[in-house]
């Protein structure tokens, strides 16, 4: 409880902030700030947030993140063959049989140039299966997985992972918030079983 009510607090605080200044990147007194706590969200390898059920719609910041993976391979490499040596956030997520997904980031007020990738292998980006289109710019977007269109031929009850990358290292531009969302369908389990 008074972790929750530690991390309302610091919430409160960086809105009040952000109120104080100009909330349009347009005006010419807005300066970017990422010095605020970070909204619950993504993780790393190490400790990659699990989505366990769908719809599913998290705030995230990629601001404070590690930078796991630079270069993507596979289909993602020959689409998108530039280096993101930025923060990024990780995702898990378990898929059955049949199941499709969509996957799409809302950047709506973000200071930052992100993409989606899914990986196979948490940590190794040769595993790259499906990405987004990469929209130019801090902010632009959304940024949808496989055009928009679900990613299908996922093996069952194998997990995959959603990162969330920027494509700047450094700079005004290197990381920012977001809201992950995936739709689509996730294997069922058994809550009871009875015979008659």
């Amino acid at each position: 409880m008074k972790h929750a009510m530690t991390l309302l607090a610091a919430a409160v605080l960086c809105s009040f902030a952000m109120s104080a200044s100009a909330a349009n990147r347009s005006d010419p007194d807005f300066v970017p700030t990422n010095t605020g706590p970070a909204p619950l969200g993504g993780g790393s390898c190490a400790t990659p947030v699990t989505i366990g059920s769908l719809p599913f719609s998290q705030a995230g910041n990629t601001c404070g993140g590690a930078n796991n993976i630079t270069n993507y391979g596979g289909p993602c490499a020959a689409d998108l063959p530039f280096p993101y040596p930025g923060p990024d956030d990780v995702w898990a997520i378990t898929v059955g049989t049949g199941n499709a997904i969509t996957v799409s980031a809302d950047l709506t007020g973000s200071t930052g140039d992100l993409a989606l990738f899914l990986v196979s292998a948490c940590g190794n980006g040769a595993g790259c299966l499906f990405h987004s289109q990469d929209a130019i710019g801090a902010g632009a977007g959304p940024e949808d997985m496989n055009g928009g269109a679900a990613l299908t031929g996922l093996t069952a009850g194998s997990t995959y992972y959603i990162y969330v990358d920027s494509y700047y290292g450094s700079g005004g531009v290197s990381c920012g918030t977001y809201t992950l969302n995936v739709g689509g369908t996730l294997p069922v389990s058994l809550e009871s079983y009875s015979i008659d």
